[in-house]
């Protein structure tokens, strides 16, 4: 193992362990006894790692009942290509660091009560790789960034039930990738033409 791959999986490692610091309720106890300082971050539940890269690339913690917010340094995964917290009780805002995450493919955060605003700029810096992209059930607010066309690559596009207001921008026409596409149930005027 070289120096370079040593620090990137402890620069992993301490994002796994600040995210775990913002969990207030783990009712299986499932990240309390697994995610141990102990054991390497590839061994913890949810947690996969590419061992060539010696970097995690998926997180998936759905489905545990988990309380908390997501802190900023979720960001510093920055080989993550799928990120799945769904059917959680994660509040509070979405980390900025999260749009930043340039190997991402798969961001599904449904059934949790995030509340906060998509960035206007999301898809213009990274997430070009982003193909599934579900925040469903959730309290997320404000415009639908008309910036979503640059994730060009977008196949899956689920906001239902949030409370996303102002004009459905006409850009997601352009995606032309897209197979699904599930805005209802928010506060949006307009049409896709």
């Amino acid at each position: 193992m070289n120096y370079c791959s040593s620090a990137d999986i402890n620069t992993d490692r301490s994002s796994l362990l600040a995210f775990k610091s913002q969990i207030t309720s783990d009712p299986q106890t499932i990240l309390t006894k697994n995610w141990s300082t102990e054991a390497g971050a590839c061994s913890w539940i949810g947690v996969t790692c590419d061992f060539l890269l010696n970097r995690v690339t998926q997180l998936n913690i759905s489905n545990m009942g988990l309380v908390g917010t997501i802190p900023p340094e979720i960001g510093n995964l920055s080989s993550l290509v799928s990120l799945d917290m769904n059917d959680n009780s994660f509040h509070g805002h979405l980390p900025i660091s999260i749009f930043n995450m340039s190997n991402l493919e798969v961001l599904s955060l449904r059934n949790n009560s995030l509340s906060s605003s998509l960035p206007l700029d999301m898809c213009i810096h990274n997430l070009d790789k982003l193909k599934i992209l579900r925040i469903s059930y959730n309290e997320m607010y404000g415009n639908i960034p008309s910036s979503l066309e640059q994730c060009s690559q977008l196949e899956y596009l689920s906001l239902y039930n949030n409370k996303f207001d102002g004009i459905v921008p006409r850009e997601l026409g352009n995606l032309t990738k897209l197979q699904t596409l599930n805005i209802g149930a928010n506060k949006l005027t307009g049409n896709l033409i």
